[in-house]
């Protein structure tokens, strides 16, 4: 019976190697270690950690570094061995940093902030077609003992009510190892997020900030042990109570603490406006009409979803909304879709500050109170079920196609596009961008009127109404070499279209998401896994 066990044992891990083969894996350079300065004068660590690792096209590789403190940047071999930046493929200043392989051959990546490379902050990873063959296991990005900590739970990330020690209270008891992530969420503009040295907390001074990020929710991971200490460097924040220290330990979490989720069970997303999203209405009191008869409760976010330059959201006074008047308005968010957190009770006011818009019934209220949802009125889900997120190209992304000027017009065809769905836009910033265009600027290859144009990769574009929709590169040539999509979007639920494989929604952070495979490989997979579990099963029996 022993020698059966033994048996079936060894089938099942065959079988379930060769299901995860199939797909692409996700690699934390360095691990734990993150992508930084070696230390000890190492200068192979890099080297090392790559040796013996087996990279595929379609996998990605996570490179967890400080915003402001390191960068990564891919060079060409003849740039990674002088260390020189000067001429680069591409370059990502934003940790942590996914870049997917996509082509075999041989890669470089290089920090390029001076010194660094030169002492050992540099990588060349080998990728091939095909599946993993040895028995290596890729590094995760986050190990299933790390956890996201969400700051202050409810309260977020703001200056406290009557107790400078709120966020001392808050982390108290907690245990973070390296790896967790902490999630600061503020409204943008009202506050941020500076790391600082011992005597900046203490003093409150972030004339020297380690780093600060200013766009909320921020999400910093804690890649070091030792203590850690952040402040808000708004004037008067800080020595008001908005300071958080942590102490963080290599390990595994012990003892009874829960970690703070990031979303508690009784805080719900609302999409403003459900499909309609975030516009000049038809009907003045449309947005009074959908918020009428919602729960809203501390905690909550509200999703405004509307075009980059045609629309706005604006926080406003109860005087600014009845006025229409966003010049005193509380904050202004100008990049859609764009997340507000309800963090207080009371009333919020919310208005789109582009001339004419708030006066044709672009405004919003809502009335937040403390406490869990009550009733039977359902909340407008961000996404309803029948909404796909589409990778335009797929694991080819948005570039100049090769040799094929009705690419994107090929990836296009007989998909079904509904009101609701995103296409996301893979595409290194600052090689190409996404511009909305008209059909005769799509023709034309015209960017200069353009509805909107975003520069930064990978570029969400939420679906908000029916029609043709055309997107081109205004990068001079791109156009015209076929990088531009046109889009039919209907009204409804899907028919018989899939979404595009692979892509079937957003994966969370800290998680791995499988690039796409075929059909006929998911097949294969699947009934290979049927086959091995079946010869376990008889060997059980």
């Amino acid at each position: 019976m022993g020698g059966k066990s033994t048996m079936a044992a060894l089938f099942v891990i065959l079988a379930a190697n060769l299901l995860q083969s199939t797909y692409g894996r996700t690699y934390t350079v360095g691990d734990s270690t993150g992508w930084g300065i070696p230390a000890n004068n190492n200068d192979d660590f890099y080297d090392d950690w790559a040796d013996n690792k087996d990279f595929l096209v379609g996998d990605v590789l996570v490179f967890n570094f400080t915003n402001g403190q390191h960068n990564v940047v891919e060079v060409t071999e003849a740039g990674y061995d002088a260390c020189n930046a000067a001429n680069p493929v591409s370059t990502v200043s934003t940790g942590p940093a996914r870049i997917t392989l996509n082509r075999t051959g041989e890669y470089y990546f290089i920090c390029g902030i001076p010194g660094h490379c030169s002492a050992g902050q540099k990588l060349n990873v080998e990728v091939r077609n095909g599946n993993t063959t040895g028995g290596v296991t890729p590094s995760t990005p986050v190990t299933p003992t790390t956890t996201t900590y969400t700051v202050g739970d409810s309260t977020g990330w703001r200056v406290p009510t009557n107790n400078d020690d709120f966020y001392e209270d808050w982390a108290d008891n907690k245990h973070f190892v390296v790896g967790d992530v902490l999630v600061f969420n503020f409204t943008t503009g009202q506050h941020n997020v500076a790391e600082v040295t011992e005597d900046a907390y203490d003093d409150c001074n972030t004339a020297n900030a380690i780093s600060t990020l200013t766009t909320g929710p921020a999400r910093i991971t804690l890649n070091k042990t030792g203590d850690h200490y952040f402040i808000c460097s708004v004037p008067g924040h800080c020595s008001a109570g908005q300071k958080l220290k942590v102490e963080v330990r290599t390990g595994n979490t012990t003892g009874g603490v829960a970690p703070s989720p990031p979303v508690t069970p009784s805080t719900t997303t609302f999409t403003v406006g459900d499909s309609t999203g975030w516009r000049v209405p038809t009907n003045d009191d449309f947005y009074e009409d959908w918020a009428d008869h919602k729960h809203f409760v501390v905690g909550d976010v509200l999703v405004f979803n509307f075009t980059t330059g045609q629309h706005n959201v604006a926080e406003v006074t109860e005087d600014g909304y009845d006025d229409c008047n966003a010049a005193n308005a509380i904050s202004t968010l100008t990049t859609g879709p764009a997340r507000i957190t309800l963090n207080k009770t009371g009333d919020n006011y919310f208005i789109c500050s582009v001339p004419g818009h708030c006066s044709a019934g672009q405004k919003l209220k809502v009335e937040v109170r403390t406490g869990n949802t009550t009733g039977g009125v359902a909340p407008s889900p961000p996404v309803t079920p029948s909404t796909t997120t589409f990778t335009v190209g797929d694991s080819t992304g948005w570039r100049v196609p090769t040799n094929n000027d009705d690419f994107y017009e090929d990836w296009a065809d007989h998909k079904d596009f509904v009101v609701g769905d995103v296409l996301v836009f893979n595409f290194t910033t600052g090689q190409h961008n996404v511009a909305e265009v008209t059909e005769d600027g799509y023709d034309d290859c015209n960017a200069a009127n353009a509805i909107s144009t975003l520069t930064t990769g990978p570029a969400r574009i939420t679906l908000n109404r029916t029609g043709d929709h055309y997107f081109i590169c205004s990068i001079p040539g791109h156009c015209s070499a076929g990088q531009k999509l046109k889009v039919e979007v209907r009204n409804g639920n899907r028919t018989s279209t899939s979404p595009t494989p692979g892509t079937p929604s957003a994966a969370a952070p800290g998680t791995s998401s499988s690039p796409g495979t075929n059909s006929a490989s998911s097949h294969v997979a699947t009934l290979s896994l049927v086959f091995f579990m079946s010869i376990a099963m008889t060997l059980f029996c």
